[in-house]
């Protein structure tokens, strides 16, 4: 989830720095952002699901900042590693707070249950939009409509403790 105006705010925060800084070491990468990003360059052919090398665009853009990576000798780290730890965890028979919190960080939201979730609100007739990248976008530019134009008054964030 985006939080408005963050990058703007943490600039004068951020220092600048060449990737070769990081040479050796494990970095975490955000694989959505640069999917979405890599996905602007073949946007048209995803959308209209075409055929052909083109629509496949966006591996060629996450592969190329992988390898950029790898040329610095810099190890990504995403989710799966995390799964793999803790799955080693629990095959030691540590299913203890350990392993949960490694399962936790590795818990993906599948495009399989978005859909079962948009089929329980289908049926119980409840209105959703399906945001096209970050919820936070696409609630701003609901709220920026007139209610008659299916605009909404707000939006919130709920949370359970």
């Amino acid at each position: 989830m985006g939080i408005k105006d963050l990058l703007r705010f943490m600039k004068p925060y951020v220092e600048p720095a060449h990737i070769k800084k990081y040479a050796g070491k494990r970095v975490g990468i955000d694989a959505y952002s640069w999917l979405h990003k890599g996905a602007y360059s073949c946007s048209m052919e995803l959308c209209l699901n075409s055929d052909g090398d083109k629509k496949l665009q966006y591996l060629n853009y996450f592969m190329h900042r992988i390898n950029m990576l790898r040329h610095y000798k810099i190890t990504p780290v995403e989710k799966e590693t995390n799964r793999d730890q803790a799955m080693l965890k629990l095959k030691e028979g540590k299913c203890c707070f350990g392993a949960i919190e490694l399962f936790q960080r590795a818990v993906t939201v599948t495009p399989s249950m978005a859909h079962q979730l948009i089929q329980i609100l289908k049926s119980e007739n409840i209105e959703f939009v399906v945001a096209p990248y970050e919820a936070d976008a696409q609630l701003a530019f609901l709220s920026n409509l007139e209610e008659e134009k299916n605009g909404i008054v707000r939006h919130v964030c709920l949370s359970w403790v």
